[in-house]
């Protein structure tokens, strides 16, 4: 144990010393308790004050989480960060994200801000949505041709395509092909078919929208103007990094100024880098991808590798790929950046995004959001947009939500941008447009077209629900739901009504969360992060915490009833009378508990003669323990059912393991009312 774990331990003792006043002076002098799940507290607050060394990891998980319930703040932060430190020294110790949530909540109504943001940011990201969301945003569209009133040049040309929005400056960057007439359509559906030129809106000297072909050069292309080049290379889908410097972006696969075929005969897409100087964008070699940082399948042969897109961060690029481990025609996967170029392993994304359709056309928003689209079944047409939550760490976060309409129609809809700051942005369709008389104009509904749009929240007024009991699975009327604000104060509340449902006034311009108490349950709750868009629908299956008649004190208390005898023994092992001593302690804290000791065997052995009297000594070795550290007799019984009780399928004639014998050779320490009755009442 270091120096940290001892001073926690210490710390936690002095504090544990005045409780253990609190606690003697508490007991009921009566001659029946009731004994609920807080029985586990007070007999591991006595515990940690007589030896925290023995303290068992999930123990202090309960204990902490009791002091959180209770809002017992000061002592759940200390045993929070017990719990903590020794998971910092076990590496095979996890502790549940949730933890996060809680501990941080206890350390900011203790004053402790800092590190309250440190664990609470650390629960966001580690979290992933479980409850129901439905978007409460509107979307209202406009042609780019109408958004941008000052355009000087066309957009959205009949029978060409523009697409492949990205921000850029004060404008965009695009794909089209209206240098070449339109021989390369439905690229955007996966093909593997060439794509265009980007372009760019810039301002001219008289303040009007122009539109001019970027100028590429390097990689063994020679500096051009926008209306020649030394090899036809069709680029498309680029993404910048946040200082406008530096661009990602799709091409037909080329080096030193030549095309490259694969094994196939097949020109592959692939993804470029390049930089911007004084003549244009400088393309860069393959340097920044083949380095030893690097997975080494990016940009492989034989795969095609397109549409990247970069976190706010400029730390991770997403992008599309058919490339092996992918989950249908192409996946959307993730993988790490830094000054030099890629790092660490490509990552799939996942079933949740990727699906065995396609998914393609990833974008990253400053909010932490990824937008793509997906061909899956269920969508308003072919290709549709979906988004999803990402965690801090970039992996996804939520299930997917389809935007829905008007930004998804019967056609195919992508390359969705989004400024989530000033809500706005762009996407491309190739959904029949209407003409000047305003009616649809059927001959170019297969042109691609980019539409701009702006976005408005509406902030949904109401949190709904429904209670169940996680064992029954039975809905629970007359719970209370509380919304508590960040500094733990209850600012609205409610009942749940006969079908278990609940309904509460919520803000989602603020952190919230809600909470499910009712009386003999273990309370449940669920952070809500501001998000003024999301409508959420929160149910929660609460556990009870009462201790019924016949209720397994050992498992209560979180002891292995498999561990006190060993083989053809009915002598308790010392390096287990710890554990014997846990049930002990709770027996002196609740004077008025009665237990009843059974004691089993595996199968190996004849019953009658053997594994029966071998059951009953072990019982009795177990009672005469308890009588010997002060228990009296008069509240202790004990039965020796032999092997006529296994817990699984190890009965005689059928071969097993040590390890599944084992289970069987158990002791069970089953708590007693008068008369049956049940001991909650």
């Amino acid at each position: 144990m270091n120096f940290m774990t001892k001073r926690l331990l210490i710390s936690g003792i002095a504090f544990f010393a005045v409780l253990g006043n609190l606690i003697a002076q508490s007991i009921p002098v009566k001659k029946k308790e009731k004994y609920t799940y807080t029985m586990y507290t007070r007999v591991y607050q006595k515990r940690l004050m007589e030896k925290p060394d023995k303290v068992k990891d999930t123990a202090l998980m309960k204990l902490a989480n009791s002091y959180y319930f209770i809002a017992d703040y000061d002592n759940a932060a200390k045993v929070y960060e017990i719990l903590y430190q020794r998971a910092e020294e076990k590496p095979d110790f996890e502790v549940p994200v949730e933890y996060n949530f809680r501990y941080g909540q206890s350390l900011r109504a203790i004053g402790e801000e800092d590190k309250a943001k440190e664990k609470l940011a650390a629960y966001i990201s580690g979290s992933a949505a479980n409850t129901v969301t439905q978007t409460t945003r509107v979307y209202k569209l406009q042609d780019l041709r109408e958004y941008f009133s000052n355009l000087k040049d066309s957009v959205n040309l009949n029978h060409f395509s523009d697409f492949a929005p990205a921000f850029y400056k004060e404008g965009l960057i695009f794909s089209s092909d209206r240098d070449t007439g339109n021989l390369h359509r439905y690229r955007h559906s996966g093909t593997n078919k060439d794509f265009l030129d980007l372009y760019e809106f810039e301002f001219d000297e008289d303040s009007l929208q122009v539109i001019s072909k970027l100028n590429f050069f390097g990689n063994g292309i020679n500096p051009r103007e926008a209306e020649s080049t030394s090899i036809k290379v069709d680029e498309s889908t680029a993404t910048f990094s946040s200082d406008g410097k530096t661009m990602y972006f799709t091409a037909s696969n080329f080096k030193d100024g030549e095309l490259v075929r694969d094994n196939d005969n097949i020109i592959r897409l692939k993804i470029f880098k390049a930089v911007l100087e004084s003549e244009g964008w400088r393309i860069l070699d393959d340097s920044w991808y083949k380095n030893q940082n690097g997975d080494k399948s990016f940009n492989s042969d034989g795969y095609s590798f397109a549409n990247p897109a970069l976190s706010a961060d400029d730390s991770r690029l997403y992008f599309t790929s058919d490339m092996p481990g992918s989950e249908g025609l192409s996946d959307i996967f993730m993988i790490g950046l830094d000054e030099k170029g890629i790092k660490g392993e490509i990552k799939n994304l996942g079933n949740r995004v990727n699906t065995k359709f396609r998914e393609s056309f990833p974008f990253v928003s400053k909010d932490g959001k990824l937008y793509f689209s997906s061909d899956r079944l269920a969508g308003e047409g072919r290709l549709d947009v979906y988004s999803v939550d990402l965690n801090a760490n970039g992996t996804v976060a939520s299930v997917p939500e389809n935007l829905g309409q008007p930004v998804n129609s019967e056609y195919d809809d992508f390359t969705f941008i989004y400024d989530s700051e000033k809500q706005y942005g762009f996407f491309a369709s190739n959904r029949p447009r209407s003409n000047d008389s305003g009616r649809r104009n059927a001959e170019d509904f297969s042109d691609d077209n980019i539409y701009a749009f702006t976005a408005e929240c509406l902030n949904p007024k109401t949190l709904t629900g429904i209670v169940y009991d996680k064992t029954t699975l039975l809905p629970l009327t007359g719970t209370t739901i509380n919304i508590i604000s960040d500094d733990n104060e209850i600012i609205a509340s409610t009942f749940t009504d006969e079908e278990g449902a609940y309904s509460v006034s919520i803000d989602r311009n603020k952190n919230n969360f809600v909470r499910a108490t009712r009386e003999g349950y273990t309370p449940a709750e669920e952070y809500l992060e501001i998000n003024p868009c999301e409508l959420r629908m929160v149910d929660f299956y609460i556990e009870t915490n009462c201790v019924n008649y016949g209720t397994d004190l050992a498992k209560l208390l979180g002891l292995d009833p498999t561990i006190f005898f060993d083989f053809d023994k009915s002598e308790i092992k010392d390096d287990y009378k710890d554990e014997l001593d846990i049930i002990v302690d709770a027996m002196e804290l609740y004077p008025s508990l009665k237990i009843q000791v059974n004691s089993h065997t595996d199968v190996r052995g004849d019953n009658d003669t053997y594994n029966q009297p071998l059951s009953e000594r072990r019982a009795k070795a177990t009672v005469d323990y308890i009588i010997s550290k002060g228990i009296a007799s008069s509240r202790l019984k004990y039965v020796g059912y032999g092997e006529t009780k296994p817990v699984n399928e190890c009965v005689d004639g059928v071969r097993c393991s040590a390890a599944k014998h084992q289970q069987n050779r158990r002791s069970e320490f089953l708590i007693l009312c008068e008369d049956g009755e049940n001991c909650c009442y």
